[in-house]
């Protein structure tokens, strides 16, 4: 939360204990990954298994590799229903658990990078939406990885998944 040690006092370590407590109670960790083809067309352009389009930014982040790996990780839907309830009565609970769920999707986003990357030379993971990547690969990366089925993801009308605390990256493969 940006919150150094001088900002905390007992009421807040309180709530912040319970919201943990209940994002621990309700967090199902899921992920999946496959991998694709790459290839590297003129200018910007890049060609998967699944799609093709231009991002000088991804492009770059991939020079130099074989191949890609995207995944898509998910806290789950419990995680959007306890964030509606602490909506519901109390910004500063909803503020809590978001991060705490920020944080936690993140976390697992590394541990499955670093299971996937393992025993492999790869480079950073690289989100659709940084940069100059737009959101409206998504669904058909989403659509590759059968995420709907395995994760329960979905997209809204703007490319926004549900549940909310899910990301999709790829990783490439030297």
């Amino acid at each position: 939360m940006g919150l150094g040690r001088e900002y905390s006092n007992p009421e807040f370590e309180k709530i912040y204990g319970e919201c943990l407590g209940e994002y621990c109670k309700n967090v199902f960790y899921k992920g999946v990954y496959r991998e694709s083809s790459l290839s590297f067309g003129e200018g910007d352009e890049l060609f998967f298994d699944f799609c093709s389009f231009k991002s000088h930014d991804l492009k770059r982040n991939l020079e130099g590799c074989k191949s890609v790996i995207v995944f898509a990780a998910t806290t789950g839907i419990n995680v959007d229903r306890l964030l509606l309830k602490y909506g519901a009565y109390s910004d500063l609970k909803l503020m809590t658990a978001d991060c705490i769920a920020s944080s936690g999707i993140e976390c697992f986003c590394d541990i499955l990078n670093g299971i996937i990357s393992e025993g492999k030379e790869t480079k950073p993971r690289f989100s659709l939406g940084y940069g100059d990547t737009e959101l409206k690969y998504q669904s058909d990366l989403l659509s590759f990885l059968e995420a709907d089925k395995a994760l329960g993801i979905t997209l809204n009308e703007s490319m926004m998944m549900t549940p909310k605390k899910s990301v999709t990256a790829f990783i490439g493969v030297k």
